[in-house]
């Protein structure tokens, strides 16, 4: 074979479809539950790393994410009661 195939590399798209995987923090999304009350910060036993915020102490772990350069959140409402 004279000439190496090169099927894999014929078009930007293509070339891009068969690239390394590649993460970087611009790809994270950061999950915040939110829950009632004031000042709160409680752990998810399950979960480890993971916290129960009040909606004034989301705030500030939303600035300590942008400060980090992770570009978004996503929040997860966490009621008292479960209903039926």
């Amino acid at each position: 074979m004279i000439i190496r195939p090169r099927r894999r590399r014929r078009t930007p798209t293509i070339r891009e479809m068969v690239r390394e995987t590649i993460l970087s923090v611009k790809d994270f999304i950061a999950p915040l539950f939110v829950k009632h009350g004031e000042g709160r910060k409680d752990e998810i036993n399950s979960m480890p790393g993971q916290y129960k915020f009040s909606p004034d102490s989301v705030v500030k772990e939303t600035e300590e994410l942008w400060s980090l350069e992770i570009p978004a959140i996503i929040l997860f409402g966490i009621f008292d009661n479960k209903d039926a």
